[in-house]
């Protein structure tokens, strides 16, 4: 699990509120880009459906039990907080299905670049 503490972009601020933003990830990198059904009774199984660990998966269904929740895929917050946690371009690229080109715009627009020898490392 990557451990950072890099602000939510308003598109999933709910969700770390919620449970954090370490298990947000998890939850976004197990079922980003689809809709996920939180069941008002949360057990073991249901938190491993979920990604999630036992107690955020609680809190998550204390607050939408019985719901279809969207799952956002949060493509920039998710490149800052891998690159944040040391991963390389090239990794962040092939974890993310992008180019690496795109892994360095996102970070240049996030302001996270220092110069074009930072591309690969």
């Amino acid at each position: 699990m990557i451990k950072c503490s890099l602000p939510a972009p308003a598109e999933i601020h709910w969700l770390t509120n919620i449970i954090g933003a370490d298990a947000a990830l998890s939850m976004i990198e197990a079922h980003g880009g689809t809709r996920v059904y939180v069941p008002k009774d949360i057990n073991q199984n249901s938190a491993a459906r979920l990604a999630l660990p036992l107690p955020e998966a609680r809190r998550l269904g204390e607050a939408f039990g019985g719901e279809h929740i969207p799952v956002p895929i949060a493509r920039a917050w998710r490149v800052r907080m891998y690159r944040a946690a040391g991963m390389t371009y090239p990794a962040i690229a092939r974890k993310l299905g992008i180019t690496e080109r795109a892994v360095g715009r996102i970070l240049t627009d996030a302001g996270l670049t220092t110069s074009q020898g930072d591309f690969f490392r």
